[in-house]
């Protein structure tokens, strides 16, 4: 795909997050896809494969959400197989913390699909609001 076509699905994916949507961000990720957390964090690391992802970082982070997760899309710029989005982020925690971090994802597409998500965030309100990273996985709730 072209670099406006990768910065399209962006887009997309985007304006539906927005709305709470998270569907559309699965429907464009390769079953072999990476997601990397920068920094030093309990949260920081990397996630291989749809699945592990899925169970390993989607499922117990969602878990401590008491309202649905919306993300805003504040800019996008892309070059060769690359997409940069600048993101805001906003949810409720289950203990009323309210996470609003600002995110900088750099996607890396391979044909039609997003093959590896790097992420680059607050990763002291993530300790703050969000808890320690292995507490989420004993206790998602």
């Amino acid at each position: 795909m072209s670099v406006a076509e990768n910065k399209d699905v962006i887009r997309r994916i985007y304006a539906a997050m927005e709305q709470g949507d998270t569907s559309v961000f699965g429907a464009h990720v390769h079953p072999d896809y990476v997601w990397r957390i920068a920094g030093q964090c309990s949260w920081s690391g990397t996630f291989e494969g749809r699945e592990a992802i899925l169970r390993d970082l989607i499922r117990p982070l969602f878990a401590r959400f008491a309202t649905t997760y919306k993300a805003k899309l504040k800019n996008v710029i892309g070059e060769d197989d690359f997409v940069v989005a600048e993101v805001d982020g906003d949810v409720v925690t289950k203990d009323g913390g309210r996470y609003n971090n600002n995110y900088c994802f750099v996607f890396r597409f391979r044909g039609n699909k997003i093959a590896e998500v790097v992420e680059y965030a607050d990763t002291d309100l993530e300790e703050r609001v969000l808890g320690r990273y292995d507490d989420a996985l004993v206790n998602p709730n």
